[in-house]
């Protein structure tokens, strides 16, 4: 009876720890030592990136023209007033567009922000997912949505230069698009790519709802290495600015896991069936939190499973 007790009175504050623990979790990181910092990739193009905080932002490509300035995303609404003040370092323009690569709120949190009076640009997808899904990270949603979209590609002209949109399907989301910096050597990639240090697996499909795959991410790759110039500096999702050593090794590490899945699949084997068999163990010195070699393979899987299912309702046709 006396151990019965002992557990009775012990069950509530058991209760109260997890519940403390759970909320913990949850609580959003800590912005207040962030830091942002401005990198100038060519004569009118910067990369603006946040460091210091305990979950990574995506970073922010940013075109100044004589008649304003263009953000390619924008992070998060909390770290508007830090970027507004980097700008002001390298420029005294308002910042007139925000063009999103994808609908994320790492990258879409801070039209919140810009969205007051700049105008938000996205693919036709990235307004469709912000309407519909939900992410803590986007706030007022009402400023946060696009007011221009478009569904395969988009021109920005504006004095001193023009950027140019490409939407790659069935990528990190199903509405991911590269900018080119034209006239200059930038590339944004978005989510398309990222290159992290120590390096990741790369981003495929993180709904796991078929939007995503690997075939967007490598026709990304593949576009940038056949129409870039050799000195193309790439502004990845996340990570350090890149070349196209680096894309490279990014895109062997697309072709080489997809390939090694799609011969199980081809095979008949189940998803449970290639992680006994360690299929991608040739790859797990990219094994890093979030995304784990499991995780990674799942998310291929059913990647390439959702393309395959696409292609045969369609008839075949890409």
């Amino acid at each position: 009876m006396q151990k019965s007790r002992i557990v009775f009175l012990a069950l509530p504050l058991f209760m109260a720890l997890s519940l403390f623990a759970q909320q913990q979790q949850q609580q959003p990181p800590d912005l207040s030592k962030v830091q942002v910092k401005v990198q100038k990739l060519s004569e009118n193009v910067y990369v603006l990136q946040s460091q210091g905080a305990t979950a990574g932002m995506g970073n922010i490509g940013a075109f100044v023209g004589d008649d304003g300035i263009v953000l390619v995303d924008a992070q998060l609404v909390e770290l508007g007033p830090k970027i507004e003040a980097a700008l002001k370092t390298i420029s005294d323009k308002p910042v007139k567009y925000v063009l999103n690569t994808h609908w994320h709120g790492d990258h879409t949190g801070g039209n919140a922000y810009f969205g007051k009076s700049a105008i938000i640009i996205a693919q036709d997808n990235v307004r469709k997912k912000m309407e519909t899904e939900t992410d803590r990270r986007i706030t007022n949603l009402l400023l946060s949505l696009p007011v221009i979209t478009f569904s395969d590609q988009l021109t920005l002209h504006l004095n001193g230069g023009e950027l140019h949109a490409i939407h790659f399907a069935h990528g990190h989301t199903d509405g991911d698009s590269l900018v080119l910096f034209s006239q200059t050597n930038v590339v944004h990639m978005g989510d398309l790519f990222t290159n992290f240090d120590p390096p990741h697996f790369p981003a495929v499909d993180t709904e796991n709802d078929g939007s995503g795959g690997p075939q967007g991410e490598i026709a990304a790759a593949e576009y940038v290495l056949a129409k870039a110039p050799d000195d193309v500096k790439i502004i990845p999702g996340h990570g350090n600015v890149a070349s196209k050593v680096e894309l490279n090794k990014y895109l062997d590490v697309l072709k080489g896991t997809s390939a090694a899945v799609q011969a199980g699949m081809d095979q008949g084997k189940s998803l449970e069936q290639l992680k006994q068999e360690k299929v991608l163990a040739k790859w797990e010195y990219l094994d890093s939190p979030p995304i784990k070699t499991d995780v990674y393979l799942e998310r291929l899987y059913k990647g390439l499973a959702s393309q395959k299912a696409g292609g045969a309702k369609s008839g075949g046709a890409q």
